[in-house]
């Protein structure tokens, strides 16, 4: 909450016009000073620094909790929640990702106190900043919109609430009490407040937003927030009774998210047309929907780690090797004949496992033989340059990171520049087959979505006449796919209920044998057996909020 001295925290300040004439991510920029809220409430140009201020404070994948320049939290972002789910492993077998794994979920763990804080934080600020706003002499247009622009970020941070914890405390204005002293509200409370804020958002924010200021909400960001919560409010976790309205409702909105799509839409949205190169280029990328957005150098010390983190080549290369995909997810990409791995007539060779794979594979995961920078070829064979016992950070799984990586700037010297992603078009259309086939069952408009992503990537079309549980069963396997390491799994098997068969699986890793005739010899040993209990589903309210705030209580299981 901005009080009589705005203390600018991390995240955005640069001078904007309001007719977006920067030419700089003008969402990466850290303030300098402190200037008193009747100063800032009196120029706009100054409260629209207040609005772009809340934009960088927002939690992402690359740093989970972004609240002080230069705090090095990179190593708590980075796609840690995939290192919590089957599709890979944290190679620092203390980090808590892998307690999380063995089933133990402590009220202290860090990934939910920073989601607590670093969201709270967001709706504050943008409770703040709405109720002052009204009173900055400047244009009724303009204030119009910076305030719907503030009640999306208010809406997606109690989106990310709500996903983690179920209920949680709904502050909606700055004189209210801080959820510190708040008791929760329920579920359903919270989905209507989010479905509600994201409506009266949509109806004021702009289709696009002009290059200089990409970064900020959209209509199109509002309504597909808006989809992607009645999913979840429809799903297995929220909807004990199967009510199939949800379903529909979730349906109708990615619908209406659709409609800035492509041909028969208006075009605005779309899919890019580079799957490895869509999470890179920042200009001209029709699929991202609502990004945080980071420039380079960076101001943040943080962010240039970040590019070094995800593959440890040889120990010259400059990496960490803190992230290791495991082959329980390379087994889930098909082949490209559209055929899973393990169905007959697929052609898949367990000793030539990556030869006619779908192509997201190669541009999302590093294995033996990829061709990396400058040329280089991996070796993760015993005693190839990428897999020597004198370089700890090697994998653990055989497997790196190449997916949001790139390899241009990565290194000792690099320093990331690439946005972290919030949404993307290929989400609404995963969205909406998934929210219609349980509504209707696989019509020919849960066909078309589905086939729409698999052929940006070459994939062939789903065979026609599955039924509802066979659609059911691609659906998720396409949303692991296509989506890996965008922090959607760890959520979406928790709110489908199969954590207990999923996420208790052992996890598998690849071996590569060199023989003395030079051929390779393919294995894929466990990795490391895993747990999962019912109850962590939702997480724990961090424990240090639960000391503070008598009224809260605590979600069952912990």
């Amino acid at each position: 909450m901005l009080t009589k001295n705005v203390k600018w925290i991390t995240g955005v300040l640069v001078v904007v016009t309001l007719a977006g004439a920067c030419k700089k991510d003008f969402l990466e920029q850290f303030p300098s000073d402190s200037l008193s809220d009747v100063t800032v409430f009196q120029d706009i140009t100054l409260a629209n620094r207040v609005l772009t201020n809340i934009y960088g404070t927002m939690p992402n994948g690359f740093s989970r909790r972004d609240q002080n320049p230069g705090d090095a939290n990179w190593s708590r972002g980075m796609s840690a929640f995939a290192m919590a789910t089957d599709d890979a492993e944290a190679n620092n077998l203390a980090a808590s990702t892998h307690a999380l794994n063995q089933g133990s979920l402590p009220t202290d763990w860090a990934y939910a106190d920073d989601i607590w804080v670093g969201q709270y934080a967001v709706i504050r600020r943008a409770n703040s900043f709405m109720e002052q706003i009204d009173a900055v002499p400047a244009d009724e247009t303009v204030k119009a919109r910076m305030k719907a622009e503030a009640l999306f970020l208010r809406a997606f941070a109690y989106g990310e609430l709500v996903k983690t914890f179920g209920g949680v405390p709904l502050i909606l204005t700055a004189g209210t009490p801080s959820e510190s002293i708040v008791g929760r509200n329920t579920y359903d409370e919270c989905i209507t407040q989010i479905v509600a804020d994201c409506e009266t958002a949509a109806a004021v924010l702009p289709v696009v937003q002009p290059t200089a200021e990409l970064g900020r909400a959209t209509r199109v960001a509002a309504l597909a927030l808006k989809a992607r919560m009645l999913l979840y409010y429809a799903s297995p976790l929220n909807n004990p009774t199967t009510d199939v309205a949800r379903y529909t409702a979730a349906a109708t909105a990615a619908q209406a998210v659709m409609a800035f799509g492509p041909a028969p839409g208006t075009g605005e949205y779309g899919l890019y047309n580079d799957y490895y190169r869509l999470f890179l280029d920042k200009l001209g990328n029709n699929e991202v929907i609502f990004a945080r957005k980071f420039q380079n150098p960076s101001i943040n010390p943080s962010d240039g780690a970040r590019a070094k983190w995800y593959f440890s080549g040889n120990a010259n290369d400059g990496a960490w090797g803190g992230f290791s995909p495991t082959q329980n997810l390379v087994d889930a990409y098909e082949m490209k004949n559209g055929l899973a791995i393990t169905d007959a007539g697929s052609g898949y060779n367990d000793q030539d496992p990556y030869t006619n794979r779908d192509t997201r594979l190669e541009k999302s995961v590093i294995h033996n033989g990829t061709v990396y920078k400058a040329g280089k070829v991996i070796q993760t064979f015993r005693g190839g340059t990428d897999n020597l016992p004198s370089n700890p950070d090697s994998s653990k799984t055989g497997y790196g990171l190449l997916k949001l990586v790139d390899t241009s700037k990565y290194g000792a010297n690099g320093g990331a520049d690439n946005d972290w992603i919030f949404i993307r078009y290929a989400e609404v259309l995963l969205n909406y087959a998934e929210a219609q086939n349980e509504a209707t069952g696989p019509d020919a408009n849960v066909y078309a979505a589905l086939n729409q992503v698999r052929a940006r990537s070459g994939q062939p079309a789903v065979p026609a006449g599955l039924s509802q549980a066979a659609m059911r069963t691609r659906i998720r396997n396409e949303r692991r796919v296509e989506l890996a390491f965008e922090e959607h799994r760890f959520f979406d098997v928790r709110r489908w209920m199969i954590g207990e068969t999923e996420f208790a699986q052992p996890v598998r890793k690849v071996s590569v044998v060199r023989l003395p005739d030079n051929s390779l010899r393919f294995s894929y040993p466990i990795h490391e057996t895993r747990a999962y209990n019912s109850f962590m589903n939702r997480l724990p309210i961090p424990q240090n909020e639960m000391d503070r705030n008598a009224t809260l209580v605590q979600n069952p299981g912990y």
